[in-house]
C-alpha cells in the first residue's frame, strides 16, 4: 500500500494533462470565436447591417477565463505533487491555500463577465435582481474566505 500510495503522483499527471489540454483547447476555441465575432462585427459594418458584438465577446471571455482556471489548476497540481516548474512569481503555488486563493481570485472575475453578460442580454429586471443577488452572496464569501485564510496565515 505504501508504494502505491507513493507512486500516487502519476495519477495526478492525468489531472494535470487533461486540465492542460482542456486549457489549450479552450484557448484555441475561444480564439476562434472572437475571430469569427470581429470578423462578423467588420463585415456587417461594411454592409451597414446593425450587429452588436458586446454580448458575443462577453460570452468569449467566460471561455478565456475558464483556460485560464484550467491551467492554473494543471500548474498547481504540478508544483503540489510532481516539482517546481519555472513560472512568474504570482503563478507559483506552494499549498493548497495558494491555489483555492488564487482560483477565487479567477473565478470572483469569471462571476463579474458572467453577470456582465447577462446584463447585455437584459430580460427581466426581477431576474436579474435575483442573478445579481446571489452572484453577489457567492463573491462576498470568496472575499471572506481569501480574508480568513489572509488573517491565518499571517498569525502562523
Amino acid at each position: 500500500m505504501r508504494t502505491i500510495l507513493e507512486r500516487g503522483w502519476l495519477a495526478v499527471i492525468l489531472a494535470v494533462i487533461s486540465s492542460f489540454v482542456g486549457s489549450v483547447a479552450l484557448f484555441v476555441w475561444s480564439s476562434i470565436q472572437m475571430g469569427k465575432t470581429v470578423y462578423h462585427m467588420f463585415h456587417s459594418f461594411a454592409t451597414g447591417e446593425s450587429v452588436s458584438a458586446t454580448v458575443h465577446m462577453v460570452a468569449i471571455l467566460d471561455g478565456f477565463l475558464l483556460a485560464v482556471i484550467l491551467y492554473i489548476f494543471a500548474v498547481a497540481l504540478y508544483e503540489l505533487f510532481i516539482g517546481e516548474l519555472k513560472m512568474p512569481e504570482w503563478l507559483n503555488i506552494n499549498n493548497l491555500d495558494d491555489l483555492k486563493k488564487k482560483l477565487s481570485s479567477v473565478i470572483a472575475l469569471m462571476l463579474a463577465v458572467t453577470f456582465l453578460e447577462h446584463i447585455a442580454e437584459w430580460k427581466d429586471a426581477k431576474d436579474t435582481l435575483m442573478f445579481a443577488v446571489s452572484i453577489a452572496l457567492v463573491l462576498v464569501a470568496l472575499v471572506y474566505y481569501m480574508k480568513a485564510k489572509e488573517k491565518d496565515s499571517h498569525h502562523e
